[in-house]
């Protein structure tokens, strides 16, 4: 028994065999056609590259000296390029630039060859093309302020956010400065503010976005220039609430204008801003407080040629308000006022002085909608804009009625803009 038994193995392990070396038999069969078929050594690290209407194809020759020349193929075999290969007898390189491509999505094909035609293994990559239709699909980046402030002539531009899968990458902008320079700046698709100094009141700026579609990409495109004039901001800090930079109790000091130390009466030096009232601009004396000689209040901007309005929006002209010319015996005197240079003309020469180019005497009679200036300059100038007064201060006597007990001149807001704008 044990004897058949160990025939019966012998048997199965030669059928085994041989049905092993025929399965191996049958692989190498296929490599084998009117005797062994040779393989050249395939590019590796294969990669492309999306451009304009174009791509790069780039890979490496690992090992194979024998490889003469490596083909390209796309559209199933329907294009291809064959390109001479000169190795070395080390790592080359593949780096081939297909131009006139359609604009689509391509699958290529890469073998290579020997001097007896022998290929390799093909090799694969897929890649972008892009044209028209994509660069007609992009938008230049949306400006959500655009803004020039007369004071310092820095414009700010804030932009809007974008879709970053569209690939944009940032904004190329060209303006002309005060020189009469053109500038050039870039912002990165992270950033959103650009500052553009001394900006040269009244001109465009032009600005065009940048877009990568693909990381590495060997082309980039940019939507057309669009022309944009910043609004022009002549004054900062104008309306109720009013902000103020420094406060003790009810006053305080106004953010972005400058305030002589004559307005400066009230405890810890501080005037010209009010917490009563909705935080609002206003100059006062009396009621205990010292008077106001000859005070001020300004901004001072740059102004290309024109005409202006500047307006002051009052809470009220009744009781306490700088009073009429039958109460200048106290020596009130009080203006809006615009003034040629860095600083506005003294109260008691702003009616005659060179300097003024403009005044409204603040007066009880007149009525709030008509509190404003008017003027014309005929070159650019720079030019300080505010409230100049002298008040009487400490208690006033009855004989200037509706006024016993001080002067003040509440501001809701003020507007200043140039005509035709």
């Amino acid at each position: 028994m044990k004897k058949h038994f160990n025939i019966y193995v012998l048997l199965c392990g030669l059928l085994t065999f041989t049905w092993m070396s025929c399965s191996e038999m049958d692989s190498y069969l296929r490599f084998v056609e009117d005797g062994e078929k040779l393989y050249t050594g395939k590019v590796d690290s294969l990669q492309a590259f999306g451009g304009k209407n174009r791509i790069l194809i780039k890979g490496l020759f690992m090992s194979d000296p024998k490889v003469t020349d490596c083909v390209i193929s796309w559209n199933a075999g329907q294009n291809y390029i064959q390109i001479p290969v000169n190795r070395t007898q080390g790592v080359d390189t593949l780096s081939y630039l297909i131009e006139g491509l359609e604009e689509n999505n391509y699958n290529f094909e890469v073998i290579t060859l020997d001097k007896d035609g022998n290929k390799s293994i093909s090799s694969f990559i897929s890649g972008t093309v892009y044209g028209d239709r994509y660069k007609e699909s992009l938008n230049n980046r949306p400006i959500n302020i655009a803004e020039l402030y007369a004071g310092d002539l820095n414009t700010t531009i804030e932009f809007g956010r974008v879709d970053l899968t569209s690939g944009i990458y940032g904004i190329e902008l060209k303006y002309m400065d005060t020189d009469g320079v053109i500038n050039e700046e870039f912002l990165s698709i992270d950033d959103q503010d650009l500052v553009l100094p001394n900006y040269m009141i009244g001109e465009p700026f032009e600005y065009r976005s940048i877009f990568i579609p693909e990381p590495n990409a060997i082309d980039t495109f940019y939507t057309e220039f669009s022309a944009v004039v910043p609004s022009i901001v002549y004054l900062k800090n104008f309306r109720v609430p009013f902000r103020q930079v420094q406060r003790q109790g009810r006053w305080g000091i106004l953010e972005s204008w400058i305030t002589n130390d004559a307005v400066r009466i009230h405890a810890g030096g501080n005037g010209g801003w009010d917490e009563w009232n909705s935080n609002i601009f206003n100059v006062e004396s009396g009621w205990g407080a010292p008077a106001v000689t000859n005070g001020k209040i300004y901004q001072v901007v740059n102004l290309s040629p024109g005409t202006y309005t500047f307006k002051a929006n009052p809470r009220t002209v009744e009781n306490g308000t700088v009073p009429d010319t039958s109460m200048e015996g106290r020596g009130d005197q009080s203006y809006l006022v615009v003034g040629e240079g860095d600083t506005l003309p003294d109260v008691v020469d702003i009616e005659t002085s060179p300097a003024t180019l403009g005044y409204l005497r603040v007066l009880r009679s007149i009525h709030p909608s008509n509190f404003e200036v008017e003027f014309t300059i005929t070159e650019s100038k720079q030019v300080a804009i505010g409230f100049a007064t002298t008040q009487a201060g400490g208690q006033v006597g009855s004989q200037f009625p509706g006024s016993a007990n001080g002067r003040h001149f509440n501001i809701i807001s003020f507007d200043f803009f140039r005509h035709n704008d």
